[in-house]
């Protein structure tokens, strides 16, 4: 018996009624797998020496043959010079002090820069005053000014606090290497009875220890045996953070000078030791604070987890041998000049990319 099957096919017509609509055109999207590297500033007739911000500008300290005959520059973000000063002096580079002032340091003198209506007004300051009471002096918060006895050639400081309110000083970290600070002392015992003698005359004399008397006889602070101590001070958060590399951690207090916390480090201690550059870069804008390394000629930012003190992300520059690493709101800027290149010395920027 043969059976035949009907399949009833079904046709539904659908009606579509387009509308015209506006056509809008969309930047291109350039797609790379390199970074961007942003000039900030340059220009074939003079190098760029230092830069420092000032609010939404810049400041940049430039020469032509060489800083002896050096100018200040005021620059906003389209590289248009704003203002110039020619300096009298022969420039050594800027220095922002705690107050937020940028100063540059000349062979003879110390000006303040100031800023009004984009015009640059400089004013000298009392050059010895100066390095005595405000270049010791690291930042300000919490009504406090935070300051140090540091001497490059002594290996121990300690880190105090002015109460501006309450007029008082306060020590509240004493930093220093036990080891360095055992071989310092034993310099005097190498001496020779006279020297010894005359280390002896010279501290009774002058109302200092004899064995840093000693040290400076035997020359060992300048020799390449004395690494000086890095423990730098920064406000985060305002909370102080007093980064001791001799005691491998972070210390953090708060505004009364409480000690909160004790984070153990480690990053400055790398299987290869000679790429830790010995500094440590903060963003005060982000809060963030940066180790940094070498290797090849090439400069590595670390991001440093402020809460475990472990390193969480790295960012390396894309140019090699770069000077005046600064960092601000996630970017990283520089000075560079190609190697091998007539061209002058460059600012440049690079968004930090994690």
């Amino acid at each position: 018996m043969r059976y035949v099957i009907l399949f009833s096919t079904v046709i539904l017509c659908f009606s579509v009624e387009l509308q015209a609509q506006r056509i809008l055109d969309l930047p291109q999207v350039t797609i790379s797998d390199k970074r961007i590297v942003d000039t900030v500033f340059g220009t074939w007739k003079y190098s760029v020496a230092d830069y420092e911000f000032i609010g939404n500008n810049m400041l940049i300290l430039t020469f032509g043959r060489s800083l002896e005959n050096a100018s200040v520059r005021l620059i906003d973000a389209s590289q248009n010079v704003l203002s110039s000063f020619d300096l009298p002096d022969e420039a050594q580079r800027f220095y922002k002090d705690y107050m937020g002032y940028v100063n540059v340091i000349c062979a003879g003198h110390i000006y303040r820069i100031t800023v009004k209506e984009n015009v640059l007004h400089l004013a000298s300051l009392p050059v010895d005053d100066y390095r005595k009471f405000i270049m010791p002096c690291i930042d300000s918060a919490n009504n406090s000014i935070y300051f140090s006895n540091y001497q490059r050639d002594y290996p121990e400081f300690t880190y105090y606090a002015f109460n501006s309110s309450e007029k008082s000083i306060i020590p509240f970290k004493k930093v220093g290497d036990p080891e360095v600070m055992h071989g310092y002392n034993m310099e005097y015992y190498f001496l020779k009875s006279k020297d010894r003698v005359y280390a002896r005359k010279l501290a009774d004399y002058y109302g200092i220890d004899k064995h840093r008397v000693a040290a400076t006889i035997s020359g060992l602070t300048s020799s390449m045996y004395y690494s000086p101590l890095y423990s730098p001070l920064y406000v985060l958060n305002d909370t102080v953070c007093v980064f001791d590399h001799s005691s491998n951690a972070i210390f953090k207090f708060d505004g009364q000078l409480n000690q909160l916390d004790s984070i153990p480090i480690d990053y400055n201690h790398p299987k290869s030791w000679r790429d830790w550059k010995n500094e440590v870069i903060v963003d005060k804008v982000k809060n963030k604070a940066y180790a940094l390394y070498q290797k090849n000629g090439f400069y590595y930012l670390k991001n440093i987890d402020m809460k475990t003190g472990k390193i969480i992300a790295s960012f390396k520059l894309s140019n090699q041998y770069v000077e005046k690493i600064k960092i601000k709101d996630d970017y990283v800027y520089y000075i560079y000049r190609p190697f091998e290149s007539l061209q002058e010395k460059f600012v440049y920027k690079e968004l930090i990319s994690n």
